[in-house]
C-alpha cells in the first residue's frame, strides 16, 4: 500500500487533529495511558525494544525518543520489558511484535510496517545486519590497501584490486551503522514523525523543521509501505572523507544503499580493478591500450578492449566476486575518460563509429566486448548480474548487438536537470526505448547528477521539481531505481568554501528521495509544505524566487537580466525574514552561493567586442611534465610546456605592418596557480630596448615588454607589465582600485637567449572576496571556468628606431591594450 498522494502520512495527521481536539474538549475522555503518548509535556508511553536490536533498531529507537523530546519536552524512556499501564511503541521486531503476529521476512529495500493495538503502536522493518565479508578495508592508510590486497591475491591467484579495500567509507561510526544496513525501523519511524511535521529538508539543524506539540495521543494505524524503486543511493564526492550529517540526512529522506540489489562496489568503472594494479601493469603491458607508441599504464590504466587476455583477467575477476563474496550484481563496466580516446592501433581505431555521432561513436566497440563479458560470466553465474554504463561516447545502444546477455543490466547515466529542453528529453527517452527492446534482463537504472555546486560552477539556482517529478513517473516500474552523484565539500573543510553546498541542490534531493518512496504524490504539494515549513514569512517570497530560478536558471550563465531579476527576487525574500531566524538564515546560505553571479552579471552587461577565447588546460592534461616542479628561469622549454595550446600574437590594428618578430604564449593550470608562458622572437637581441631595472616603474612601458591585463569574474581589471631584464610593472585598474598600491604576487623569470627572451609567470588565485580581504595583494576571483570565466589580452611593445611593434592575442583596432571590450574569454575545466 502506498501512502495516499495528498501528503506524507495524511490518515495519522488527521487522527492526531481528532484526539487532540478531543482531548482538548474532553481532558478526562483520553487520560487512559493506552490512549496517549505525550500529554502536556508528559511521557504517558515507552519505547519498547529487543533484547538484541539490530543496529538500525537502536538508532531508530534513540531517533524516536529525541525528536518526542524536541517536541514536546518529554523524553520516553527506551527499555526491553513493558511497564504495566503505559502505552508502548514497539519499535523493530522483538518478542512483543511476534506475539502480535507482526511479520517483516517479506519486506525488502527499507519497506516498513506501522500497525497499532489497544494500548500500543508498532514501528518496524527487517533490519538486517550488514555483515562484511574479509579481507576488507578498515581505513584509508597505504599499508592497509597493501593489507587487503595481498590477501585478496591468495583468494584469486592473480593481482586484482581488492574492491573491499575502501569498503570502511560505508560505515559510520558515529551512527554505528552500515550504509548497507536494512532501514525499515528507522523509515517507520520517520513516517511517523512526518505525520507529527517534522521534516527534514536539508542536513544538519539548520535544515530540518521541529513543531512543538504538547500533546501527542496514540494513532490508529495499520499499513505496510513499499517504496516504489528499490535502488536509492546517493553518492557523494567525497565520501573518502565522510559525510558527516548527510548519512544521517540520507537516512531521514528514506534512501538505500541497494546492496541487495546491485552491490557493495561502486557501480561504475569497475573495469578498473582488474587492471589498475602496479604488477598487473608490469606483467602484461598487452592488457591496455597502444597510444604514441606506449602501452596507457599510467593512473589506472587504459584497457585494450582487443585483448584476449583482458577478457580472460576480467571474466575470472567477476567471477572470483561472486564466488567469494556473494555479490548479487558486479560492475564490469570501463575506466573513466574511456571515451574520446586515440590509438595507433589501426584494428582498435576501425572499431569506432564516429558517422553515430559523439554518443555512438564507441557504442558498438564498447558493448560487443561487454557483451562478451557478461555472455562468458553467464555460462557458470546464471543467477547474477553483471552492470555497464550507457555514458558518454558508448550513451546510445550498439547497432550490430540485436539482444545483450540475459545477465546483464543497464546503468543508463543522464542529467535529468537538462529535461527542461525537450528535445533532449525526447532524445533520451527515445534512446531508452531502443536499450530495452535489446535488454532480456529488463534490468534497467538510472544515474543523476547534482553537481552544480562545485567551486568551479556554483552560482546558479538550479531547480528542476517538475522535471524529477515528470521523469521518475516514466521512470516507475521501468527502472530498480537511481544513483544521484553528488558534489559536496570535504568534511571539516565546509567553511573555507565559503558557501553551503546543499544551499540551493537539498530541494531537487529532497523531492527525489521523496518521490522514489511515491512517484504519483502531487509535486506542487510536496512544494507548499516546503515553502511554508521551510522558510516561514518569506513562503511567498521564496515560491517566487524558486518558481523563477526554475523557468530561467538554464540562462542565467549568458542572460545578465535574468541574473538580475533572480537577485531581486532573492532580496524580497531575504527582507521577509528574520536574519537571525531559521528561514533568515536558510536565506542567507542561498545568496552566499549565488554571490558569483553578480560579478557575472557585470561580466555579462558589458558589451563584448569579440569571441575570441582561450582554453587553459591543467598541467597535468597536456602531456608534458608537470609544471609546478619546474624550476623556474623563465625559460618556456617544451619538455615542461608541451606544445597545446600555443597562440600567436597578431597586430593590433588592420592597418599596422605585419610583425617583424613573432610572439606567441601559453596558459595552464596546475590547482590554484596559473602558470603563463610567453615568448618573443628577437633577432636583435643587443639593442633590446630596457627603459628600467625597477619594479613599479612606469618608465617600463617605454621600452621592450610583454603587458597581461586581466579582468576576473569579481574585478575589472589589472595590468602586469615585464620587461627583458625581468622587471614587473603590475597595478590594479578597477574602479577605486589601489593602482600600483596592488601587488599580483605573481612569480615571474626571464629568459634571454640568442634569438629570443621569454617569460615564465606563476600567477596565484587568491580566490573570491580576496579584495575585500586584502586588497593590496593578489588576484581577486576563483578561477576561470567556463560558466564563470575570466576575460583578458596579452600584448608585446617592441621598441626600436624609436618606434614601438605592438601585437596582441585579441586585436584592439587601436594603438593600446586598453580596451576591455575586446578582451578574450579565459576559461577551464
Amino acid at each position: 500500500m502506498k501512502p495516499p498522494p495528498d501528503g506524507p502520512f495524511p490518515m495519522l495527521k488527521h487522527l492526531c487533529s481528532l484526539l487532540v481536539v478531543a482531548l482538548l474538549a474532553s481532558p478526562h475522555s483520553l487520560s487512559a495511558a493506552d490512549s496517549i503518548i505525550v500529554e502536556k509535556g508528559k511521557p504517558h508511553a515507552e519505547i519498547v525494544i529487543s533484547d538484541k536490536p539490530a543496529r538500525m533498531t537502536k538508532l531508530a529507537a534513540k531517533e524516536l525518543q529525541q525528536y518526542v523530546a524536541k517536541m514536546s519536552g518529554a523524553t520516553l524512556p527506551v527499555v526491553t520489558e513493558r511497564t504495566p499501564g503505559k502505552s508502548a511503541i514497539f519499535v523493530g521486531m522483538s518478542r512483543h511484535t511476534e506475539a502480535l503476529g507482526l511479520a517483516t521476512q517479506t519486506l525488502q529495500h527499507g519497506a516498513f510496517r506501522m500497525a497499532s493495538g489497544e494500548g500500543w503502536l508498532a514501528l518496524l522493518g527487517a533490519d538486517k545486519d550488514y555483515v562484511p565479508i574479509e579481507p576488507w578495508g578498515r581505513k584509508r592508510d597505504k599499508n592497509e590497501t597493501a593489507r587487503v590486497n595481498a590477501e585478496w591475491d591468495k583468494i584469486t591467484g592473480d593481482t586484482f584490486w581488492n574492491t573491499a579495500s575502501e569498503l570502511y567509507q560505508r560505515y559510520h561510526p558515529e551512527l554505528d551503522i552500515w550504509e548497507m544496513d536494512d532501514a525499515g525501523t528507522f523509515n517507520a519511524v520517520n513516517e511517523f514523525l512526518r505525520g507529527l511535521g517534522c521534516r527534514w529538508f536539508a542536513p544538519g539543524e539548520i535544515g530540518e523543521v521541529v513543531p512543538k506539540v504538547a500533546t501527542i495521543p496514540l494513532p490508529q494505524v495499520n499499513r505496510t509501505v513499499t517504496p516504489d524503486f528499490g535502488f536509492r543511493r546517493f553518492s557523494y564526492y567525497t565520501q573518502h572523507t565522510g559525510i558527516g550529517d548527510r548519512a544521517l540526512w540520507d537516512l531521514r529522506l528514506g534512501l538505500n544503499f541497494g546492496a541487495e540489489i546491485a552491490g557493495f562496489p561502486q557501480i561504475c568503472h569497475g573495469l578498473k580493478f582488474v587492471i589498475m594494479r602496479e604488477e598487473m601493469k608490469k606483467a602484461h603491458p598487452e592488457m591496455y591500450l597502444l597510444q604514441e607508441g606506449k602501452r596507457s599504464t599510467r593512473s589506472e590504466g587504459v584497457p585494450n578492449l582487443l585483448s584476449p587476455l583482458l577478457f580472460e583477467k576480467q571474466v575470472k575477476h567477476v567471477r572470483a566476486m561472486f564466488d567469494h563474496f556473494h555479490e548479487p550484481m558486479h560492475n564490469i563496466d570501463l575506466v573513466d575518460g574511456y571515451s574520446g580516446l586515440t590509438s595507433d592501433d589501426p584494428a582498435w581505431m576501425a572499431q569506432l563509429t564516429p558517422e553515430r555521432g559523439w554518443r555512438g561513436t564507441m557504442s558498438d566497440h564498447v558493448w560487443g566486448y561487454l557483451n562478451r563479458v557478461a555472455l562468458e560470466v553467464n555460462r557458470s553465474h546464471p543467477d547474477r548480474l553483471v552492470s555497464a554504463l550507457a555514458y558518454g561516447a558508448y550513451t546510445q545502444p550498439p547497432q550490430k548487438i540485436e539482444k545483450l546477455s540475459p545477465n546483464l543490466a543497464l546503468i543508463d547515466v543522464r542529467h535529468r536537470q537538462e529535461f527542461w529542453d525537450e528535445a533532449k528529453w525526447k532524445e533520451r527517452r527515445q534512446w531508452r526505448a531502443e536499450w530495452l527492446k535489446k535488454l532480456p534482463s529488463g534490468k534497467y537504472i538510472s544515474w543523476d547528477f547534482c553537481t552544480n555546486a562545485r567551486p568551479e560552477q556554483v552560482g546558479r539556482p538550479v531547480v528542476y521539481t517538475q522535471q524529477i517529478s515528470r521523469d521518475l513517473r516514466e521512470l516507475k516500474g521501468v527502472s530498480l531505481g537511481e544513483l544521484v552523484e553528488i558534489y559536496a565539500h570535504p568534511t571539516d573543510k565546509e567553511k573555507s568554501f565559503g558557501y553551503n553546498d546543499l544551499a540551493i541542490e537539498h530541494l531537487n534531493l529532497y523531492l527525489t528521495a521523496r518521490l522514489y518512496w511515491d512517484v504519483n504524490q502531487d509535486v506542487n504539494a510536496l512544494l507548499a509544505d516546503y515553502f511554508t515549513s521551510y522558510y516561514g514569512s518569506a513562503a511567498e517570497a521564496m515560491r517566487a524566487f524558486i518558481t523563477h530560478a526554475e523557468a530561467n536558471w538554464m540562462h542565467m550563465n549568458t542572460d545578465a537580466a535574468k541574473i538580475g531579476e533572480s537577485l531581486d527576487l532573492l532580496a524580497k525574500a531575504k527582507a521577509a525574514a528574520d536574519p537571525a531566524s531559521l528561514p533568515g538564515r536558510r536565506i542567507r546560505q542561498i545568496a552566499d552561493l549565488m554571490k558569483p553571479l553578480e560579478a557575472l552579471r557585470m561580466q555579462l552587461s558589458r558589451k563584448r567586442e569579440t569571441d575570441l577565447s582561450y582554453r587553459v588546460l591543467e598541467t597535468s592534461n597536456t602531456g608534458a611534465k608537470p609544471l609546478g616542479s619546474k624550476p623556474l628561469d623563465g625559460n618556456v622549454d617544451k619538455a615542461w610546456w608541451g606544445e597545446v595550446r600555443i597562440a600567436p600574437l597578431i597586430k593590433l590594428r588592420p592597418e599596422d605592418t605585419q610583425p617583424k618578430c613573432s610572439s606567441s604564449f601559453q596558459i595552464q593550470r596546475d590547482g590554484s596557480t596559473l602558470h603563463i608562458g610567453i615568448v618573443c622572437l628577437e633577432p636583435d637581441m643587443k639593442r633590446l630596448q630596457i627603459s628600467t631595472t625597477q619594479n613599479d616603474d612606469p618608465k617600463l612601458l617605454d621600452g621592450d615588454h610583454v603587458s597581461l591585463l586581466i579582468e576576473t569574474s569579481s574585478r575589472s581589471y589589472y595590468e602586469i607589465s615585464i620587461n627583458p631584464a625581468g622587471a614587473v610593472y603590475d597595478l590594479d585598474r578597477a574602479t577605486g582600485g589601489r593602482g600600483l598600491g596592488w601587488s599580483s604576487g605573481a612569480q615571474v623569470a626571464v629568459h634571454r637567449g640568442s634569438d629570443r627572451w621569454s617569460i615564465e609567470m606563476r600567477l596565484p588565485i587568491v580566490g573570491d572576496e580576496a579584495f575585500v580581504l586584502d586588497p593590496t595583494k593578489g588576484i581577486d576571483g576563483s578561477r576561470p571556468t567556463e560558466l564563470f570565466p575570466w576575460h583578458f589580452n596579452l600584448g608585446r611593445n617592441r621598441v626600436r628606431h624609436g618606434k614601438a611593434e605592438r601585437t596582441a592575442y585579441s586585436p584592439t583596432g587601436k594603438t593600446d591594450l586598453h580596451v576591455p571590450e575586446k578582451f578574450a574569454k579565459l576559461w577551464g575545466r
